[in-house]
């Protein structure tokens, strides 16, 4: 409600009539006639010329009540249900599918909203007045969210927030019973860990064949965790397989990659390019402060542009496993393949997949063709290196190319063995212990 000072207005009549006129609920005004004699003219008078010398001192005002607030801010906590889309998501509080394009635009850099699945945790900051998406943030795991903000231009920032965590490193031990795969899952082994076991050792022994009951096995994980809690994020930092006749040792290396005990590469080597030698010409380095050639904004350039027409053939740089193959309205058919702990790349804009999600890969096999898919100005390859899912510059990051380690990582590499050495010394078999806490996996 608003409140209106009464106003006084004197009337020349025979006798002196002052007119209040006085605010109503409605904001109409009413007249209240007052008739008054030549005393109390007088002092009606005295009453007004003080009151202009001095307006605020002896004017009287009506008590004003304090403004109320609505905020028009909605705070949403959303778990991704089976069938969800992030449209569907976004359309239960009318936000506009504008809005998710101007997000997926920001997004194209790092791809994270494409990996969304049942189960994760979103947080929405939606300003209902204008049904505006203020702030959306996913979680992607207990340590690990991405926030995407919308600034003044009308476009959506990015930020990735990570907590401090350790690494705790656990022996797991065992005995063959049965095949590999079913004794190291017995002992808490994943089926992921389990995999990548059997294709650093694929050179060196044939699981079906080689192994008998009773072998032996030794393997030293790194678990992440945050307040004496997993976040499920691991890696494998050695491995020793007993066999009838032999032992089969592999230790991780500061490269990401695994040797033997003399520093040999139990792996494949990775090679340079994606590409054939015609089709390697750059046309956007990676660049984390480059300036979109479509949408003009500043927008790091996470990968490498090859300046491949459509139909050209793609490679894999390394072995590894396919782990997606998807359609990006922005980065086109694409797919992404793991290599190990440490390694993955992403292969963008491409025509056709020559493989599918769950594939075995060799490193030079020809994986897709490439195209001219998503947002883009021209044909070409845009081909990204992840390093412990960070992204680096694929062009001049030191891959490991040689046969044996370097000398470089060779300190490192010596005391995972003697800290392995010294674990298993002391530990009974068929067990799964914690050993060494760390701050970091490598």
């Amino acid at each position: 409600m608003k409140f209106l000072k009464p106003a006084l207005a004197i009337v020349a009549t025979g006798s002196l009539t002052i007119a209040a006129i006085l605010p109503t609920t409605n904001d109409t005004k009413r007249e209240i006639a007052v008739e008054l004699n030549a005393k109390e003219l007088k002092q009606v008078e005295s009453a007004i010329m003080q009151s202009e010398s001095k307006p605020t001192q002896n004017i009287a005002t009506l008590p004003v009540e304090p403004p109320v607030i609505n905020s028009s801010i909605e705070n949403i906590n959303y778990i991704v249900k089976v069938g969800d889309s992030l449209s569907s998501i976004l359309a239960r509080w009318n936000i506009p599918y504008t809005t998710l394009q101007k997000i997926l635009e920001t997004d194209l850099d790092y791809l994270h909203l494409d990996t969304i699945k049942p189960g994760d945790h979103l947080e929405l900051e939606i300003d209902t007045l204008y049904d505006s998406l203020v702030e959306f943030v996913y979680n992607q795991s207990i340590i690990e969210r991405a926030i995407y903000r919308l600034e003044e231009d009308g476009n959506y920032s990015y930020k990735f927030e990570e907590r401090p965590s350790e690494w705790v490193n656990k022996l797991y031990t065992g005995s063959i019973q049965g095949s590999f795969s079913l004794s190291a899952h017995k002992q808490g082994l994943t089926s992921n860990q389990i995999a990548n076991i059997t294709r650093v050792l694929a050179s060196k022994i044939n699981f079906a064949k080689e192994l008998r009951a009773n072998d032996q096995f030794k393997v030293l994980i790194a678990e992440q965790h945050v307040d004496n809690h997993k976040t499920g994020r691991t890696e494998i930092k050695a491995i020793e397989l007993n066999a009838h006749r032999k032992t089969i040792s592999a230790f991780i290396a500061d490269d990401g990659r695994f040797y033997d005990r003399n520093g040999e590469s139990l792996e494949q080597a990775f090679d340079r390019f994606p590409v054939d030698k015609q089709f390697r010409r750059v046309t956007s380095h990676f660049n984390p402060q480059r300036k979109h050639p479509v949408t003009g904004r500043i927008s790091p350039h996470n990968g490498t542009d090859y300046a491949t027409p459509v139909g050209a053939p793609v490679y894999s740089i390394g072995d590894g496993k396919v782990i997606a193959v998807r359609n990006h309205p922005y980065a086109g058919k694409y797919l992404v393949i793991e290599h190990n702990n440490i390694y993955k790349t992403r292969y963008l804009h491409l025509s056709r997949f020559l493989v599918k999600k769950g594939d075995e890969i060799k490193r030079g096999q020809r994986i897709a063709l490439s195209g001219a898919t998503g947002r883009l100005t021209g044909p070409h390859l845009h081909f990204e290196l992840l390093v412990r899912n960070r992204p680096v510059d694929a062009y001049n990051y030191d891959l490991p190319l040689a046969s044996s380690i370097s000398n470089d990582h060779l300190a490192s590499f010596e005391q995972l063995i003697d800290e392995f050495d010294h674990l298993t010394s002391n530990e009974p078999s068929q067990t799964a212990s914690s050993s060494v806490v760390s701050n970091t996996a490598s």
